[in-house]
């Protein structure tokens, strides 16, 4: 009985192959699949790549990374622990030669470097690189590619480093400890110890490392040891976790939160196609019953049509996925330097199994529609408010389950989420009002726009899906193409205007009494100057960072180093309260702190919280008794944490400044000097912020861009399924304005009519939908209103208008066969 329930099966699929609503199924689940597989293949081979990398970059068996060196007792017992240790340190500084500056992470390397793995440099940019025994001689560094050229220096020329001058011997091509490094894209430079001494930087502005030599039993006892010896200390070792795994993880969980919106598009498609799917199962159905099969074998054929169905697929869905997974590891190639390309089938297997679960979900109306109805109501094809109701529920279900499986933070979550159901409200609103307040304005008259409007608003769900579909398409696209270009060009203004156009992230308070007094003699205006600390939040609680959440997030990266710890009697100008309350001026209980909001909601804080922060090798405890948020209007430098000021009378730490500064055009050439006289002075032009978000915008363009192709397609198969899932009342509709007497070139019109009202809706929801983003964004972050590029949006409209009429009056020519001799006949 299984093995005749299977054939019949196999039959009726390859009899229903060539229908256009199968097709139309087959392209909705190849595209979510093809989505699931390819981020699945790309996230783990970067897994494995950042495993291997980590046991072969890390430079050694265990590093340990802090501030300021360790006192005798603590090396003594890290060498107690270990079977040998290696010293580096590394400052972020100027380097200078013919008037030509570049910060660079300039690392002091001894005769002992490496510990593990090769050092790799050459002696001129045209040279194969040779593997070095050593680092720099005493008085020589070298230099990577990067920075040789922006110093327009090549090997064996001088340049300067504060009042010091170092001959340039060897082009730096690898370090084995790289890894490191992260994914940060400094530049980089090394230098011997000796000269790193001579250079005279303070110790707290240094980081050491401490590269160590370990087994495994000595490995887990310096795991143990830093617990309790060195708790602001960070802590790698070979297995452990990569200090990209979290950042990757973050970036993996966004896209899967993001294919949110690829699932409710499906769900779409699905439930429209489920209707013409529904008619075909259950005629089926009825003919085998009548012929003295049970309901339950009727079930058991479609089960089996589908599962043939998913499966015939599958193949040509994996070297899709292959071909992508090839491409995007090209693409990250730039982050993830010798990331290669590997097909491993388990992964895939299992999001392919995790997806047709998703599939089997968005089925289970028409299987349920078997069940419940009987032959005659089969016979008649009429649906049922428990089968739309069961559809309407079996999307929910798969959206919220892959919000909850992706999802890392509720806030993340919540964002997502609420700007998902807002463009989706708002295309909503905009159909079925527009749609509504038409109808009734053009009531009372009579022609083809009046009778088109009234017809519209009787298909007013299959019509709103089509505008939801093609809506949330353009939107995406118009929050890409226009509003994020509009926002660069905004920030670079507020900033000019409330920053002027240099930052100075760190200076000391020698560097910035000079930078003072420096500005007032060449008439340069000092914007903004705000004093801070560096702390390291070790404990929330009681509990240290891994032991207070295990989720990836972005504030709990950036706690995992120092962060500025800022004070200040009253709420800064740029700051507002957000619950709590803020200290009085006169206050004696300097161990409270206010945390920024979303901060708070990131981590999960409350008030009342403990915080406890290593400063300068002390620990400090600290309550929660406020939150704050930033305020536009006021200048852009702001903190995530801060203390009243009596606090700095009992913590004994260097005070550092941030600052920003406006330079006219010709002053620019006095930073040379300025840099070679502080070489540690860290400063970042606007000009060079603004090219990092340009960067970074076009990385975010091309991959919403590939997101939103994906979405428009599935668009398109929103427009098809539901012009398919009405093609008989159309067909009978046109049928009967023939049998008044009308021409097919009346209905062509009615249909022209029709599509562009259709694409003026969904063009006008996109619209509005960006402009509310915008407005949004620009009133939190710059006090300002949105005023779009009404070119663009001029463009935009045309565009709509032509691509969405051109599909739909092409897609819904079949409507037009239709004649009175069928609508008799029927």
């Amino acid at each position: 009985m299984l093995l005749t329930n299977l054939k019949l099966a196999w039959q009726f699929y390859w009899q229903d192959y060539k229908s256009n609503h199968q097709r139309l199924l087959r392209w909705v689940y190849s595209l979510l699949l093809l989505f699931i597989i390819t981020l699945t293949l790309t996230s783990n081979s970067i897994q494995n790549y950042l495993e291997q990398n980590l046991n072969g970059l890390l430079g050694a068996d265990v590093v340990i990374t802090q501030k300021q060196a360790l006192n005798h007792d603590q090396f003594s017992d890290i060498n107690t622990l270990s079977e040998n240790v290696v010293v580096t340190q590394q400052i972020t500084t100027t380097l200078t030669h013919n008037g030509h500056y570049q910060q660079a992470q300039l690392k002091a390397v001894g005769n002992d470097y490496p510990l593990q793995g090769e050092l790799i440099s050459s002696p001129s940019l045209q040279t194969e690189g040779e593997v070095s025994e050593n680092g720099p001689e005493p008085g020589t560094i070298w230099l990577d590619a990067r920075l040789l050229a922006s110093l327009t220096i090549s090997p064996g020329e001088l340049l300067t480093i504060g009042s010091h001058t170092f001959r340039v011997e060897r082009v730096l091509l690898h370090e084995p400890d790289r890894l490191m490094e992260g994914h940060s894209v400094a530049m980089r430079a090394m230098i011997n110890q000796h000269d790193l001494t001579a250079l005279n930087f303070a110790d707290d502005l240094v980081q050491y490392r401490y590269l160590i030599a370990a087994n495994t039993q000595q490995r887990n006892a310096l795991m143990t040891w830093h617990k309790t010896h060195l708790p602001a200390a960070q802590i790698f070792h070979k297995q452990g976790k990569h200090p990209l795994a979290r950042f990757w993880q973050r970036t993996e969980n966004f896209m899967g939160l993001a294919s949110i919106i690829l699932f409710f598009m499906a769900a779409i498609a699905i439930e429209q196609l489920a209707q013409v799917q529904t008619r075909k199962e259950r005629y089926f159905s009825a003919l085998c019953m009548s012929l003295g099969a049970s309901k339950a074998s009727c079930i058991q054929i479609s089960l089996f049509k589908w599962c043939i169905g998913v499966g015939v697929l599958l193949p040509v869905v994996m070297i899709l996925a292959m071909v992508g997974h090839y491409c995007l590891v090209q693409f990250l190639n730039d982050t993830f330097s010798n990331l290669t390309w590997q097909w491993q089938f388990l992964p895939a297997f299992k999001s392919a199994s995790a997806v047709m679960i998703i599939f089997a979900i968005f089925q289970a109306p028409v299987w349920f529609a078997l069940f419940k109805n009987s032959v005659a109501e089969q016979f008649i094809g009429h649906s049922n408010d428990v089968n739309t109701g069961l559809s309407k529920v079996a999307s929910a279900l798969v959206l919220f389950s892959v919000a909850y499986i992706y999802s890392d933070n509720v806030l993340l979550t919540t964002m997502m989420l609420i700007a998902v159901l807002s463009t989706v409200c708002i295309m909503l609103l905009m159909s079925w009002s527009g749609l509504t307040l038409g109808e009734k304005a053009t009531s009372q008259f009579s022609g083809l726009i009046p009778f088109s409007l009234f017809m519209m608003k009787q298909r007013l769900v299959s019509k709103s899906t089509q505008i939801l579909g093609v809506g949330l398409c353009a939107f995406l696209l118009l929050f890409t193409l226009m509003l994020l270009r509009d926002l660069g060009q905004t920030m670079s203004m507020y900033q000019r205007q409330h920053d002027g156009n240099v930052f100075i992230s760190q200076a000391s308070n020698k560097q910035m009494s000079f930078i003072e007094g420096w500005a007032a003699k060449e008439g340069i205006k000092v914007r903004q100057v705000k004093p801070y600390l560096n702390a390291k939040l070790t404990h929330i609680n009681g509990l240290s960072l891994d032991e207070f959440t295990d989720k990836p997030s972005d504030s709990l990266a950036t706690f995992s180093r120092a962060i500025r710890l800022h004070w200040s009697e009253a709420i800064p100008s740029n700051n507002h309260l957000e619950s709590g309350e803020w200290w009085q001026a006169n206050t004696k209980n300097w161990q409270q702190v206010s945390i920024e909001q979303e901060v708070m909601t990131d981590l999960g804080l409350k008030l009342g919280d403990t915080l406890t922060f290593y400063i300068n090798q002390q620990a400090y405890p600290f309550t929660i008794t406020a939150s704050h948020a930033f305020k536009p209007g006021a200048g852009s430098i702001t903190f995530w944490v801060q203390m009243p000021p009596l606090a700095t009378q009992f913590i004994d730490a260097p005070h550092y400044t941030m600052a920003s500064i406006e330079l006219a055009e010709n002053q620019w050439q006095l930073l040379a000097p300025l840099w070679q006289q502080f070489p540690t002075l860290r400063m970042v032009s606007l000009k060079e912020i603004t090219a990092r978000f340009d960067k970074t915008l076009v990385m975010v363009t091309q991959v919403i861009t590939g997101f939103a192709v994906m979405i428009a397609l599935l668009a398109l198969v929103v427009i098809i399924a539901s012009i398919k899932a009405v093609e008989p009342k159309e067909q009978k509709k046109n049928s009967i304005i023939l049998s008044f007497g009308f021409t097919r070139k009346t209905c062509l019109q009615l249909n022209i009519i029709e599509w562009l009202v259709t694409a003026f809706i969904t063009a006008a929801g996109a619209i509005i939908g960006t402009y509310l983003a915008g407005q949004l964004i620009y009133k939190s972050q710059f006090s300002l209103n949105y005023v779009p590029n009404f070119t663009w949006l001029g463009i935009t409209l045309i565009c709509i208008l032509m691509v969405i009429t051109g599909i739909g009056v092409f897609v819904s020519r079949k409507h037009l066969n239709s004649s009175i001799r069928s609508l008799l006949a029927e």
